[in-house]
């Protein structure tokens, strides 16, 4: 489980990061400094995970096998990028910040291939760079949706940019879930189709809810999200963000286990 909670917490850090150029300055320091303490955060958490399960030098059942290390330096470094990228808005070093900003999320690119499964490679690959996008979108929808509480004049553009980010976001995840099953590697297919056709699989159970919680539910909400932000009603679109968000959460963490525990890159 060390591994799972790794990809994920890494790549919901990272997701937070890759929204930020979306967002106009005008939401404010406070809302940029939260979202890049809560990416530190995150990937602290699961950099900590992983160095208190193998150490620093690994072992034959580390990730990435011979590139531990490398995967080591390279969460590091997308770690401490997003860390004085968060100092560079504190204490206004404007010049920098696109570049920690850049920084960090090469060292998260990095971190996402040396991490890839060997068996599939540029699937997990895929999968993984949708999901970060996935997170961000819609952890940083929501949270923007609060900063309409603290910056009254922030335009509805922003939630608006936000909301087809998000929509993008649930269109490719779902087109790499899509090749997954019904492609060449038909990873968790037999399992899912057991369990349609009333057999029992464990596996298979974990794939249909992957598939509902994760993109059906999500899907299922943007026509509401989208309404809510054209009538410029920001609380309600704030709230159905949450159960979105919620739903995000549950079938990506469910995804990470997946490819982990059975090697589904779903």
């Amino acid at each position: 489980m060390t591994l799972v909670f790794f990809l994920f917490l890494t790549h919901l850090g990272l997701g937070l990061l890759a929204m930020l150029p979306f967002v106009p300055e005008r939401a404010g320091r406070s809302y940029f400094k939260f979202c890049s303490a809560s990416a530190a955060f995150t990937m602290s958490a699961g950099l900590g995970l992983l160095l208190r399960r193998y150490g620093l030098a690994g072992g034959v059942d580390a990730p990435a096998g011979g590139s531990y290390r490398g995967l080591l330096v390279a969460a590091a470094a997308a770690l401490l990028g997003a860390v004085v990228y968060n100092r560079a808005w504190h204490f206004s070093w404007r010049a920098i910040r696109p570049v920690l900003l850049a920084v960090s999320l090469a060292a998260g690119i990095a971190t996402v291939v040396l991490s890839a499964s060997p068996e599939q490679p540029l699937l997990s690959v895929l999968a993984d760079l949708t999901s970060i996008l996935l997170l961000g979108a819609a952890t940083s929808a929501m949270v923007l949706g609060h900063w309409y509480l603290v910056v009254l004049d922030l335009p509805i553009t922003a939630l608006r940019r936000l909301t087809v980010l998000l929509a993008a976001a649930l269109v490719l995840r779902a087109a790499i879930v899509g090749l997954a099953l019904v492609g060449p590697v038909h990873a968790g297919f037999a399992e899912a189709q057991a369990v349609a056709q009333g057999m029992w699989s464990p596996d298979g159970v974990f794939v249909w809810m992957r598939l509902l919680f994760g993109l059906a539910g999500p899907v299922s909400l943007l026509w509401f999200i989208w309404k809510t932000v054209e009538i410029r009603s920001t609380q309600s679109a704030t709230g159905i963000l949450y159960v979105q968000l919620f739903l995000v959460l549950a079938g990506e963490l469910l995804a990470k286990y997946l490819r982990v525990a059975a090697g589904f890159p779903l």
